[in-house]
């Protein structure tokens, strides 16, 4: 597909954009109904899919509460460079992916349910977190097997089947728990409605049933461990294999506030910092012609943007780490091709909480450590890209 095929499906304005469902977990939730009434945003479509988004992600979505957050993400960070800290064997980090996830856990817990749950403390309860990162990998695992293979789960219950449902109802059971367990805490709690506006949202939503607000907060916070870990475990590799672009990021961190010191939203507006990338699906909602092609209303549109991303015919030297090309672009120079939380309506709505926490994350570790890198790092598909681990990463203290 010619890059600006994807552009034009990517521009394209639908009140419902369809995109295709996870067949398999449609499936499942269906037969469900103690606790789904509906297949959730990421598979419902049409109205449904619409009143579901404006019901649940209207504060997610707000600049108002990202900004209301900022200082609870700051604490997070901090947990986080001292988990580090405690982890390292000399200056490394062995098993690196495992601390991401905790983060991506933690960050994504203290963001929906408006609590600090402690899982980046040394007496947290670590064995948790570990059980709801590997059911969560387990979960895109077994999607992808589900997804890519013969369709036989339809008739009988396959490997990959048994695996999925079995790590849905562990995501379900523990995240639920911990959901409960903020409902009791909070009724006697003195409210900060800042850090607490999405959960309270969500509870307060009169045409939603308590399954729907159940799930849905569950969808948000699995949703979170291993996108936002994978992308820290990618994001620090690149700029440990990139001393020139990290010495420049240290010294423009450094500007904004001393090591040890909070950063604030303004701060991050003046830092220059990196996107990352992914591909987008649509099932298209009516005719279209593409390069000659006329495709028909149904057919599925895979939108290739990472390998559109690394032609020379759309990025200058686009086979290279540079992230100064955001802030100062030079042609040729396509930016809708990097679109790694999707576009337009059914972008995710996790976009600005994400794209903030990373930010905060990596001037704040910067500010405190020379990232390393000493081996190669290897991939692996899991429905999302994921590292394969154990990564070993370095983290020498700066002077």
């Amino acid at each position: 597909m010619l890059t600006k095929d994807i552009e034009t499906i990517i521009r394209r304005n639908s009140r419902y954009p369809l995109r295709p469902p996870q067949e398999v977990i449609s499936h499942y939730r269906r037969t469900r109904r103690d606790r789904y009434t509906n297949l959730g945003l990421v598979n419902e479509q049409g109205k449904t899919w619409h009143d579901l988004r404006v019901a649940l992600t209207s504060e997610l979505t707000a600049a108002s509460t990202v900004l209301g957050f900022f200082p609870a993400l700051n604490i997070v960070a901090d947990s986080f460079i001292e988990l580090i800290r405690r982890q390292r064997v000399g200056y490394k980090v062995t098993g690196f992916e495992e601390l991401a996830y905790k983060m991506g856990l933690e960050s994504t817990c203290t963001l929906i349910l408006g609590r600090h749950l402690g899982f980046l403390k040394p007496d947290s309860s670590s064995g948790l977190a570990t059980r709801l990162a590997e059911a969560v990998r387990i979960h895109f695992t077994a999607s992808r097997d589900a997804f890519y293979g013969l369709p036989l789960w339809k008739l009988l219950p396959t490997c990959a089947y048994k695996q999925l449902i079995e790590s849905e109802d562990t995501i379900y059971n523990i995240i639920s728990e911990i959901v409960e367990t903020t409902i009791l805490e909070k009724r006697d709690d003195a409210k900060d409605e800042s850090v607490e506006a999405i959960f309270q949202s969500i509870l307060r939503q009169k045409n939603l049933d308590i399954r729907d607000k159940k799930a849905a907060i569950v969808d948000f916070i699995a949703a979170g461990i291993h996108t936002l870990g994978n992308t820290l475990v990618f994001l620090f590799d690149l700029i440990g294999r990139n001393p020139a672009v990290q010495t420049k990021l240290y010294e423009e961190t450094y500007a904004l506030a001393p090591a040890g010191c909070d950063l604030t939203i303004d701060n991050l507006r003046r830092a220059k910092l990196i996107p990352t990338t992914t591909c987008i699906a649509r099932i298209l909602d009516e005719p279209i012609e593409l390069s000659g092609y006329r495709l028909t209303a149904g057919t599925v549109v895979l939108l290739h943007t990472w390998i559109a991303g690394l032609n020379e015919e759309n990025f200058k030297d686009a086979k290279k780490y540079l992230p100064e090309r955001w802030t100062t672009p030079t042609s040729p120079h396509s930016p809708l091709l990097v679109a790694p939380f999707g576009a337009g309506r059914r972008i995710c709505p996790g976009k600005r909480f994400v794209d903030l926490a990373l930010q905060l994350i990596l001037a704040k570790v910067i500010r405190e450590f020379e990232i390393v890198v000493e081996e190669e790092l290897d991939l692996q598909f899991e429905f999302i890209l994921a590292p394969k681990g154990p990564v070993s990463l370095g983290f020498r203290d700066r002077s």
